[in-house]
């Protein structure tokens, strides 16, 4: 989510167990709603569960994102992009735009999770090959602290019965230069 959008600042999560895992007794919290708000004004939430629950798209997660020129849904991981066009005529009470009603879906094509996993080595290996400056590398050790930087604030506000957290911010990208050796 955060490659479309950029940094989160703030975090809302609620997470638990489908019933059948509470009737039994069994502790394991295995889905969850991750509500969003990024940098750029941008909303989003990922839902999530690990195959025990029934949702409407299916699968393991998907992820919804609504900024001003659209609103986008990534289905199952990865198996299916839905993009919906924002409305040309903005402001209250403004007729929706007849675009705005019309959708995009794009199908991967991919249905193994454990297929992607390649495509994302390959990626990385890409760019390390073709001089790709620190910042723009796909997959970096930035992008890896950012996502452990969420993981703490959604494990924060679950355990706080779903207060808002705001992560901590991730270092400059701004390097310190060298001495001159």
């Amino acid at each position: 989510m955060r490659h479309y959008c950029g940094d989160v600042t703030q975090i809302q999560a609620f997470c638990n167990r489908p019933g059948f895992r509470r009737a039994a007794g069994d502790v394991q919290v295995t889905t969850a709603s991750i509500h969003m708000l990024f940098e750029n004004g941008c909303v989003g939430y990922l839902l999530s569960q690990r195959g025990d629950a029934s949702y409407g798209l299916g699968g393991w997660w998907s992820i919804e994102l609504a900024g001003t020129k659209g609103t986008f849904c990534i289905e199952n991981c990865f198996e299916r992009v839905t993009y919906w066009k924002a409305p040309d005529k903005r402001g209250p009470g403004a007729p929706a735009d007849a675009d705005a009603d019309h959708k995009v879906v794009t199908s991967s094509g991919t249905h193994d999770f454990g297929s992607t996993f390649a495509h994302r080595v390959h990626a990385f290996l890409e760019d390390i090959t073709n001089g790709v400056p620190k910042q723009s590398i796909r997959a970096s050790g930035r992008d890896a602290l950012a996502v452990l930087e969420y993981t703490f604030a959604v494990i924060e506000s679950y355990e706080q019965g779903g207060i808002m957290v705001r992560p901590h911010a991730l270092p400059s990208l701004q390097t310190p230069a060298l001495p001159n050796a």
